[in-house]
């Protein structure tokens, strides 16, 4: 059973205080644990950029693995902001058995969503995949499309992964969803490294099927040892289920128009011409290193305390929660973005410059790093405002974000690639997270403000 705070705790600033540095003990550890996966993540990226530079293998691979990947990031990443507030309520208000029999359900009526989209999606395969890699010639489509269908059992294996981890996160197990993770880069260099020179980029592919799997294995072992597997078993379309369905759909949508702008950047940046694709995705390696380190551990903490202090109406103790890590955000994550862009070039060439890597690529990696790495203050806060909007049931005004998002960054690809080519992709992304940013706390100072006008009334009529 969760464990939450007494209704008055943390109401003192000293208490309250003393919460947020526990708050950021824990991000701390968790961001050590995401290190350790991003490293080995980095051991992968370094075999593979070794073996098959920025060249045409590579571009095919990583097209293929576009639609799964945001198929994964849309349906699967979607479930823990629908889910966890309605977890937390079912199981502090009903109890603990109310919450497993909604786990149960949500595994039977999810995993049969997801496999059915996998198989609409490996049926239309054949007329997508030439949309997504405009610019590849016939023989690079037929490696694409051959390479897709191995990589189509992933968003199969990441529906079950979903619900553990989420059930996982919600009872506060963060280190072990985020150990588990490991299992895909881990996964992948095994399988690559053992058979690269038989089956070449199809290595790389299995690899990373296997990677999910022992990730989906290591996440149901915990989640048993924990007490936390519920048994896969239909119980009704409740009223539970009902809710996480009515917060999950415009998450689906509103996460769908946000990755949406992954799937234009790639196919962009293939009518670009050859290894541009890769040379976008090698660039955007260390940033992804960093918000995964800060912004997924900070924002996967504080969702379920966000849930939990609004569930309780403890207004006045979420609106300093915010204000504080707001504020610690933008001090700490500027100066690193300035160091990170100094440095960008010579972290490119040490990670990455070898074997099929040149020169001439790490200055073209080094140029679309500088400018993704703009983006990190805005990415943080925009995760941070988006899981708060999410606690507050404000799924469909993060549908409206996304929907602004998508546009913001086709307009933006198409005016910036024409004068700065890959580079230009980057820049419209940062400047496409820095209004989201703005959009998201202006959502967020209003749903606030109606809430204190909610309590307001309620305090009113008590009288």
């Amino acid at each position: 059973m969760l464990d939450p705070a007494p209704a008055g705790a943390d109401s003192a600033p000293s208490s309250l205080a003393a919460s947020h540095r526990r708050i950021l003990v824990i991000a701390a550890m968790l961001g050590g644990t995401t290190v350790l996966v991003k490293l080995v993540a980095l051991a992968r990226d370094w075999l593979v950029a070794r073996r098959f530079g920025a060249g045409d293998e590579l571009d095919a691979y990583l097209v293929a693995f576009l639609i799964p990947s945001y198929a994964v990031v849309v349906l699967t990443h979607s479930f823990a902001p629908a889910f966890v507030p309605t977890y937390i309520r079912v199981s502090e208000r009903q109890g603990p058995g109310a919450a497993q029999r909604l786990v149960g359900s949500l595994m039977v009526g999810g995993c049969g969503i997801v496999v059915v989209i996998s198989l609409l999606l490996a049926a239309v395969a054949r007329f997508l995949l030439p949309w997504v890699g405009q610019g590849f010639d016939a023989q690079k489509l037929a490696l694409t499309e051959s390479l897709f269908y191995l990589l189509s059992g992933v968003l199969v294996i990441s529906g079950a992964s979903a619900i553990f981890a989420a059930v996982l996160n919600a009872h506060e197990r963060f280190a072990v969803t985020a150990l588990a993770s490991m299992a895909i880069p881990a996964g992948t260099v095994g399988v690559f490294w053992t058979f690269q020179d038989r089956w070449g980029i199809y290595a790389l592919a299995g690899g990373t099927l296997v990677g999910f799997l022992l990730e989906s294995c290591v996440l149901a072992i915990a989640a048993g040892r924990h007490g936390l597997l519920s048994r896969p078993r239909w119980s009704g379309f409740d009223e539970n289920l009902r809710h996480v369905g009515s917060q999950y759909v415009p998450v689906l949508m509103g996460s769908s128009l946000m990755t949406s702008s992954l799937v234009v950047d790639q196919s962009m940046a293939a009518s670009l011409g050859s290894g541009q694709v890769s040379i976008l995705n090698y660039g955007n390696k260390i940033v992804a290193l960093v918000l995964g380190v800060v912004a997924v551990s900070l924002s996967t903490v504080l969702f379920p305390r966000f849930s939990r202090l609004i569930a309780s109406d403890r207004w006045a103790d979420l609106r300093h929660t915010l204000k504080s890590f707001t504020r610690l955000i933008l001090i700490a994550s500027l100066p690193v973005m300035i160091l990170l862009a100094l440095l960008s070039e010579p972290l490119v060439r040490l990670l990455f410059e070898r074997g099929a890597f040149t020169a001439e690529t790490t200055t073209a990696v080094s140029g679309v790093q500088r400018w993704y790495l703009l983006q990190i203050p805005f990415y943080v806060l925009s995760m941070l405002g988006s899981r708060l909007l999410s606690a507050m049931n404000g799924n469909r005004i993060l549908l409206a974000i996304g929907a602004m998002n998508l546009l913001m960054n086709v307009v933006g690809n198409l005016a910036f690639m024409h004068w700065f080519g890959v580079n230009g992709i980057a820049m419209s992304t940062s400047l496409m997270f820095l209004v989201a940013t703005l959009t998201t706390f202006a959502a967020i100072r209003y749903r606030l403000a109606d809430a204190r006008r909610g309590a307001s009334d309620r305090t009113r009529s008590a009288n």
